[in-house]
């Protein structure tokens, strides 16, 4: 069973492999047409008063899509073997990597020139077309750098959670890590991992004033912090939270079920 899963999992990323694959191919076809289509109307080059429509198409026909293919192959083929380096070093090969390219370039494009409109370029001019494709090679080059290594649009960072309110009114010899709340009389003692204190004020406002801290009400006379609840246990045969440093809270029938659907009991 599980031989067929990996195998079914396997035909599935061949799928998305493939549809990726086909994506590319078709862009680049795209951009490939439209290329030789406007270079067939404006006629770059000579190529507009050298030969009619049908030549200048069969002309950068020719001539696109074998540079196409090599400064691809070249493009793609660099960027493969330096996935892992910083652009710093990227570009360098790259430009490399199209300064060689243009000498099959030209070889294509002089293949173009013998073929519709021989004589227009002698080989005396070879080093002339060379540095034309070679140009191309790096603009095409810069492109595609410039789209790999364009910056990601940044997240706006939310605003930092303000501390709960009720915090603010422990005294600083106790700190802020707070353990449990208990009522006492018209007052709040607070206990947290450094000692305790009482502040006046009911004790339904102290637990409003929590609110966003990672605690919950277990007992109409207490809360806890759920991230110092140690474990549980039975304290005259009803639940109670065991809490760091030893302490002990009693969850009444009330808050039984919101205790348990937090899987603290």
């Amino acid at each position: 069973m599980r031989e067929r899963q990996r195998i079914f999992r396997g035909l599935q990323g061949m799928q998305f492999t493939l549809r990726g694959l086909r994506r590319q191919v078709a862009g680049h076809a795209a951009a490939l047409a439209g290329t030789v289509a406007l270079f067939a109307f404006i006629g770059p080059f000579g190529t507009y008063d050298s030969m009619g429509p049908s030549g200048r198409t069969g002309y950068w026909l020719l001539a696109m899509s074998g540079n196409w293919s090599i400064w691809a192959g070249s493009v793609l083929l660099v960027l493969h073997l330096t996935h892992d380096w910083p652009l710093r070093r990227r570009g360098p090969a790259l430009t490399l990597a199209a300064v060689l390219a243009a000498v099959p370039g030209t070889a294509v494009v002089f293949a173009a020139e013998t073929l519709f409109r021989p004589g227009y370029v002698g080989l005396s001019r070879l080093p002339e077309v060379y540095l034309g494709v070679a140009v191309i090679g790096l603009l095409i080059s810069a492109a595609v750098l410039a789209v790999r290594y364009r910056p990601a649009p940044q997240a706006q960072e939310a605003p930092a959670a303000a501390p709960p309110r009720f915090l603010d009114r422990l005294p600083h010899g106790i700190g802020r890590d707070l353990v449990y709340l208990r009522m006492a009389d018209h007052y709040v003692e607070a206990i947290t991992t450094e000692g305790s204190d009482l502040v006046l004020m009911r004790f339904a406002d102290a637990v409003a004033e929590l609110e966003g801290a990672d605690g919950m009400r277990v007992h109409r006379s207490y809360w806890v912090a759920r991230g110092h609840v140690t474990g549980s246990e039975r304290v005259n045969g009803r639940p109670a939270l065991c809490l760091t440093g030893g302490h002990k809270v009693p969850v009444s029938r009330t808050y039984l079920p919101a205790v348990r659907a937090a899987g603290l009991l």
